[in-house]
């Protein structure tokens, strides 16, 4: 398991560079850098320094929707504020956090690579003009470096992810309710991880891969012939035998991918292979392959399971109809601390988000 280790390679370095600043300039109370997913438009908090007390941990915001970040993404400008106020910053969350938490002044950089827009990387100090113009220049040489680390682990990740929308693409042309299936299993895995990770130690780094790896659960299904994963009742001892392995199927399968590709280094794909493997194991013991029990089952694939379970009751199969949300809910309650990890179900419920069921 991951829980409070901070293995990943972005993570680690990135740290190691924050670290090195705050040293450098103990003035300077809060670190931070936001990452720009092009797909959605979103800036995600990545990293945020220990001092900064959890500030906008987890946060996401639609870039659009921050409309003097977006400036400065536009104009390839940074932009120092020597006293922070409301008025200066703006009614976004983010803003009206970093005023309530006290910082008096900041710089802001956007990040760019080869690629294209990275992200931000944010500086905050509970002093007033602490930035000065030979301070905001030894800072841009360490923003040069965290855009080169960003850049070096994007590349890793895009060879990967590569190859995973290959598989994904195969599921889908299997079956269309699987790629609505995958879709929403990633939002829900997402949201639990979101609510778990503080609690053992993960970072944002984590909770998006979890998102990444989730629609992958299955992938081992690719092994099970269609009279199988189609059958429309029940499945004999023998079909049922041969529908289990596609958890170690999934597993081997993807540890050939990451092998072949030499990505046995990239950020979690242990994390991956857990989902792929584990995310039938019961919380009581009960589950397969491998019989796992309670904590011994790796955090991911109980996450996975509990999103799994919730989006397989609520929809249509061939085998049967889809639940009433509500009803999936209490199902979901009656099998907290049986099959399903209690903090998980209680993360789940806690979030909302499937309150309705999700079109993505």
């Amino acid at each position: 398991m991951l829980a409070g280790k901070k293995d990943a390679l972005l993570s680690g370095r990135l740290d190691a560079v924050r670290e090195q600043i705050q040293a450098d300039f103990p003035l300077i109370d809060r670190v931070s850098v936001a990452l720009y997913d092009a797909q959605t438009r979103y800036l995600k908090t990545f990293l945020a320094s220990p001092r900064s007390d959890g500030i906008l941990a987890h946060y996401g915001v639609a870039l659009g929707k921050a409309t003097w970040l977006d400036e400065l993404r536009r104009t390839c400008r940074s932009r120092v504020i020597e006293e922070l106020r409301p008025a200066v910053l703006g009614g976004q969350p983010h803003s009206r956090a970093i005023v309530a938490a006290g910082f008096r002044s900041s710089y802001t950089v956007p990040v760019f690579g080869d690629a294209g827009f990275l992200g931000f990387v944010f500086f905050n100090s509970r002093r007033d003009r602490v930035f000065s113009d030979a301070v905001t220049r030894q800072l841009d040489l360490f923003v040069r470096i965290i855009a080169l680390l960003i850049e070096s682990a994007l590349r890793s990740a895009a060879v990967l992810t590569g190859g995973l929308a290959l598989l994904r693409r195969v599921c889908r042309f299997r079956d269309d309710e699987t790629s609505e299936h995958l879709s929403r299993m990633a939002h829900y895995s997402e949201r639990i991880a979101v609510a778990l990770a503080p609690k053992f130690g993960l970072d944002e780094e984590w909770v998006q891969y979890v998102r990444l790896f989730a629609p992958l659960h299955d992938i081992g299904k690719i092994a099970v012939p269609d009279a199988i994963v189609f059958k429309p009742g029940a499945l004999d001892r023998d079909e049922l035998e041969v529908m289990r392995r596609h958890a170690e199927r999934g597993a081997e399968l993807l540890a050939d991918l990451i092998r072949e590709l030499g990505l046995e280094k990239m950020p979690h794909t242990q994390t991956l292979l857990h989902i792929a493997r584990h995310h039938h194991e019961g919380w009581d013991g009960g589950g397969y392959p491998d019989g796992l029990r309670g904590e011994e089952i790796p955090l991911a694939a109980r996450i996975v399971k509990v999103a799994d379970v919730f989006d397989a009751l609520t929809s249509k199969r061939c085998y049967k109809p889809a639940w009433p949300v509500e009803a999936a809910l209490q199902h979901l309650r009656s099998l907290a601390g049986v099959e399903l990890d209690p903090q998980c179900v209680d993360a789940f419920l806690q979030a909302r988000a499937p309150a309705q069921k999700i079109g993505m």
